[in-house]
C-alpha cells in the first residue's frame, strides 16, 4: 500500500508521539527544541560526495524531548548507500523520483515514487539505488540519532 505525502503528514505527530518513550542518547543531549518553521528547499545546503548529495533540513528535538531529523538523500544509479546496518533510532523513507532497494529481515524491496518505507529500531537494513538515474527520497529519523555514515 502505497502513502500519499498528505497521508504522510497525517502520520507524522503519532510517529512522533510513539517516540516520546524512546530514552535520550548521549548523541542527542543538548539538541535544540524545533520551533514552528518552513524550511525553503531552494536555500538549503547540499553536501556533496561521490555517488551520494545529502540536503540536511532539520535536526532536533519535538517539544515533548523526542530527537527527530529530517533530511533529503540523492544517491545515484548502483550505488550504495550502506551495507547492513542497524542503530537505535527508526528510519522513515519517502522516495521522490527513482527506485531504491530497501532490504531488511532477509528481504530485499523495490521502493519506488511515493511509496514508503519504515525501518523500525535497531533493524538490520541496506539502501541501494536499483533504477538507471538517480533516486531522491527524504530520509526521516525518529528516536535516538545513530553515529553518522561516512559520505566520503
Amino acid at each position: 500500500m502505497a502513502l500519499t505525502r498528505r497521508e504522510l503528514c497525517i502520520l507524522m505527530p503519532a510517529l512522533m508521539a510513539a517516540g516520546t518513550a524512546i530514552g535520550e542518547s548521549e548523541n542527542d543531549a543538548g539538541m535544540q527544541t524545533l520551533p514552528s518553521k518552513i524550511y525553503d528547499y531552494s536555500r538549503l545546503p547540499k553536501e556533496a560526495a561521490k555517488g551520494h548529495n545529502y540536503i540536511p533540513i532539520f535536526s532536533g528535538k519535538t517539544d515533548s524531548g523526542m530527537p527527530i531529523e529530517m533530511h533529503e538523500s540523492e544517491i545515484a544509479p548502483g550505488h550504495v548507500v550502506h551495507e547492513l546496518y542497524r542503530h537505535p533510532g527508526d528510519e522513515l523513507f519517502l522516495v521522490r523520483e527513482g527506485l531504491l532497494e530497501v532490504e531488511f529481515n532477509g528481504n530485499r524491496s523495490q521502493v519506488g515514487p511515493g511509496s514508503v518505507a519504515y525501518i523500525a529500531s535497531n533493524t538490520e537494513y541496506a539502501i541501494r539505488n536499483t533504477s538507471k538515474g538517480w533516486t531522491r527520497y527524504f530520509v526521516f529519523l525518529l528516536g535516538p540519532h545513530h553515529p553518522p555514515i561516512s559520505r566520503k
